[in-house]
Protein backbone atom coordinates (compact mmCIF):
# COMPACT_ATOMS: atom_id res chain seq x y z
CA UNK A 1 0.00 0.00 0.00
CA UNK A 2 1.52 3.24 -1.34
CA UNK A 3 0.42 6.76 0.93
CA UNK A 4 0.66 10.07 -0.52
CA UNK A 5 0.50 13.05 0.06
CA UNK A 6 -1.02 14.88 -2.48
CA UNK A 7 0.90 18.14 -3.72
CA UNK A 8 -1.28 21.40 -4.42
CA UNK A 9 0.25 21.57 -7.97
CA UNK A 10 -1.48 23.15 -11.53
CA UNK A 11 0.28 20.44 -13.48
CA UNK A 12 -2.71 17.88 -12.83
CA UNK A 13 -3.25 14.94 -14.66
CA UNK A 14 -7.05 14.85 -16.23
CA UNK A 15 -8.69 12.37 -14.41
CA UNK A 16 -6.47 13.70 -11.10
CA UNK A 17 -9.04 17.16 -11.73
CA UNK A 18 -11.76 15.36 -12.09
CA UNK A 19 -11.78 13.33 -8.86
CA UNK A 20 -14.44 13.89 -6.28
CA UNK A 21 -14.41 13.27 -2.22
CA UNK A 22 -17.34 12.94 -0.27
CA UNK A 23 -16.60 16.03 1.36
CA UNK A 24 -17.54 18.03 -2.31
CA UNK A 25 -20.36 15.72 -3.19
CA UNK A 26 -22.01 16.08 0.13
CA UNK A 27 -25.48 18.10 0.02
CA UNK A 28 -25.38 18.25 -4.07
CA UNK A 29 -29.15 18.83 -5.12
CA UNK A 30 -30.27 15.97 -8.08
CA UNK A 31 -32.93 16.90 -10.00
CA UNK A 32 -34.56 15.82 -13.34
CA UNK A 33 -32.85 16.98 -16.27
CA UNK A 34 -36.15 17.61 -18.19
CA UNK A 35 -38.01 18.95 -15.70
CA UNK A 36 -35.84 20.54 -13.20
CA UNK A 37 -37.93 19.48 -10.28
CA UNK A 38 -35.58 18.86 -7.26
CA UNK A 39 -35.47 15.22 -6.02
CA UNK A 40 -33.47 15.53 -2.66
CA UNK A 41 -29.89 16.26 -1.97
CA UNK A 42 -26.60 13.50 -1.41
CA UNK A 43 -26.72 12.76 2.18
CA UNK A 44 -24.15 9.61 1.69
CA UNK A 45 -21.97 7.35 -0.41
CA UNK A 46 -23.09 3.63 -1.35
CA UNK A 47 -19.97 1.41 -1.58
CA UNK A 48 -19.34 -2.03 -2.72
CA UNK A 49 -18.73 -4.52 -0.24
CA UNK A 50 -16.98 -6.53 -2.70
CA UNK A 51 -14.82 -3.95 -4.83
CA UNK A 52 -13.20 -0.51 -4.66
CA UNK A 53 -16.07 0.91 -6.28
CA UNK A 54 -19.06 3.85 -5.51
CA UNK A 55 -21.84 2.63 -6.92
CA UNK A 56 -23.84 5.54 -6.19
CA UNK A 57 -25.38 7.59 -3.05
CA UNK A 58 -27.70 8.26 -0.32
CA UNK A 59 -30.20 10.63 -1.27
CA UNK A 60 -32.20 12.21 1.45
CA UNK A 61 -35.81 13.14 0.07
CA UNK A 62 -38.60 14.68 1.62
CA UNK A 63 -40.14 11.07 2.16
CA UNK A 64 -38.30 10.00 4.92
CA UNK A 65 -40.69 6.83 5.60
CA UNK A 66 -39.83 5.80 2.10
CA UNK A 67 -36.71 2.89 1.97
CA UNK A 68 -35.90 4.02 -1.87
CA UNK A 69 -32.93 6.43 -1.25
CA UNK A 70 -30.26 4.71 -3.27
CA UNK A 71 -29.53 6.53 -6.66
CA UNK A 72 -26.97 4.38 -8.81
CA UNK A 73 -23.65 5.93 -10.22
CA UNK A 74 -24.69 5.20 -13.63
CA UNK A 75 -27.94 7.01 -13.78
CA UNK A 76 -26.27 10.78 -13.29
CA UNK A 77 -26.72 12.08 -16.95
CA UNK A 78 -24.82 15.50 -16.34
CA UNK A 79 -22.93 17.05 -13.54
CA UNK A 80 -22.67 21.05 -13.52
CA UNK A 81 -21.98 23.62 -10.90
CA UNK A 82 -25.74 23.74 -9.90
CA UNK A 83 -25.78 19.98 -8.59
CA UNK A 84 -26.44 16.41 -10.27
CA UNK A 85 -29.51 15.68 -13.36
CA UNK A 86 -31.18 12.37 -14.12
CA UNK A 87 -33.16 11.46 -16.83
CA UNK A 88 -37.45 11.51 -16.39
CA UNK A 89 -37.42 7.85 -16.33
CA UNK A 90 -34.97 7.29 -13.45
CA UNK A 91 -36.48 6.31 -9.61
CA UNK A 92 -34.83 5.86 -6.26
CA UNK A 93 -34.10 2.08 -5.70
CA UNK A 94 -33.61 0.58 -2.26
CA UNK A 95 -30.16 -0.43 -1.20
CA UNK A 96 -29.04 -4.43 -1.89
CA UNK A 97 -28.12 -5.11 1.84
CA UNK A 98 -25.97 -7.60 1.78
CA UNK A 99 -23.16 -6.54 -1.20
CA UNK A 100 -23.07 -2.38 -0.65
CA UNK A 101 -22.22 -0.76 2.61
CA UNK A 102 -22.91 3.36 3.42
CA UNK A 103 -19.93 5.25 3.79
CA UNK A 104 -20.77 7.77 7.09
CA UNK A 105 -24.20 6.09 8.22
CA UNK A 106 -25.96 2.95 8.76
CA UNK A 107 -24.84 -0.38 11.20
CA UNK A 108 -21.39 -0.80 8.96
CA UNK A 109 -20.25 2.37 8.03
CA UNK A 110 -16.80 2.97 7.26
CA UNK A 111 -16.05 6.11 8.25
CA UNK A 112 -14.05 6.62 11.03
CA UNK A 113 -13.17 3.51 10.92
CA UNK A 114 -9.40 2.10 11.79
CA UNK A 115 -6.89 1.27 8.56
CA UNK A 116 -4.76 -1.53 9.88
CA UNK A 117 -1.72 -3.54 7.84
CA UNK A 118 -1.69 -6.76 7.56
CA UNK A 119 0.35 -7.38 10.74
CA UNK A 120 -2.34 -5.37 12.90
CA UNK A 121 -0.78 -1.76 13.00
CA UNK A 122 -2.98 0.70 12.99
CA UNK A 123 -2.28 3.11 9.89
CA UNK A 124 -4.86 5.83 10.07
CA UNK A 125 -8.54 6.23 10.82
CA UNK A 126 -10.55 6.65 7.10
CA UNK A 127 -11.81 10.21 6.66
CA UNK A 128 -13.12 10.58 3.21
CA UNK A 129 -13.16 8.89 -0.32
CA UNK A 130 -11.53 9.83 -3.77
CA UNK A 131 -13.25 8.43 -6.85
CA UNK A 132 -13.84 8.99 -10.10
CA UNK A 133 -17.58 10.59 -10.56
CA UNK A 134 -17.94 8.84 -13.56
CA UNK A 135 -17.07 5.58 -13.11
CA UNK A 136 -17.51 5.20 -9.18
CA UNK A 137 -13.43 3.65 -9.08
CA UNK A 138 -12.24 4.28 -5.71
CA UNK A 139 -9.01 5.64 -6.33
CA UNK A 140 -7.73 6.64 -2.60
CA UNK A 141 -8.96 6.98 1.06
CA UNK A 142 -7.86 10.03 3.21
CA UNK A 143 -6.49 8.95 6.52
CA UNK A 144 -6.16 10.98 9.19
CA UNK A 145 -3.83 10.13 12.48
CA UNK A 146 -5.06 12.92 14.40
CA UNK A 147 -4.83 17.06 14.12
CA UNK A 148 -1.24 16.89 15.20
CA UNK A 149 0.25 14.37 12.74
CA UNK A 150 -1.92 15.83 10.04
CA UNK A 151 -1.14 19.18 10.37
CA UNK A 152 2.80 18.00 10.80
CA UNK A 153 2.71 15.50 7.96
CA UNK A 154 -0.24 16.23 5.57
CA UNK A 155 -2.56 14.76 4.30
CA UNK A 156 -2.24 10.90 3.74
CA UNK A 157 -4.27 8.93 0.86
CA UNK A 158 -3.98 5.44 0.87
CA UNK A 159 -4.52 4.45 -2.86
CA UNK A 160 -5.85 0.47 -2.73
CA UNK A 161 -4.36 -1.78 -4.86
CA UNK A 162 -7.25 -4.86 -3.66
CA UNK A 163 -10.15 -4.68 -1.70
CA UNK A 164 -10.26 -4.10 1.88
CA UNK A 165 -10.87 -6.79 4.25
CA UNK A 166 -13.33 -6.11 7.55
CA UNK A 167 -12.08 -7.92 10.75
CA UNK A 168 -13.82 -6.70 13.67
CA UNK A 169 -14.53 -3.14 13.02
CA UNK A 170 -11.42 -2.09 11.56
CA UNK A 171 -10.44 -2.63 7.75
CA UNK A 172 -7.08 -4.80 7.17
CA UNK A 173 -5.29 -4.25 3.61
CA UNK A 174 -3.79 -7.76 2.66
CA UNK A 175 -0.69 -6.20 0.35
CA UNK A 176 2.37 -5.10 2.25
CA UNK A 177 2.61 -1.12 3.31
Amino acid sequence: MKIKVFPKTKNVRKEERSLRTFQKVKGTPIFFKDKGKFIGKISDLVLSANKDTVNGYWVQTSQWWSKKHFLPIEDIVHIDGEGMYVSKKTKLKPMSKKSEIRLCDGKDHILGKALRDKHGLMVGLIEDVYFLPDSGKIVGYELTEGLFSDLKRGILVVKPKVPFINQNNSFVEVSDL
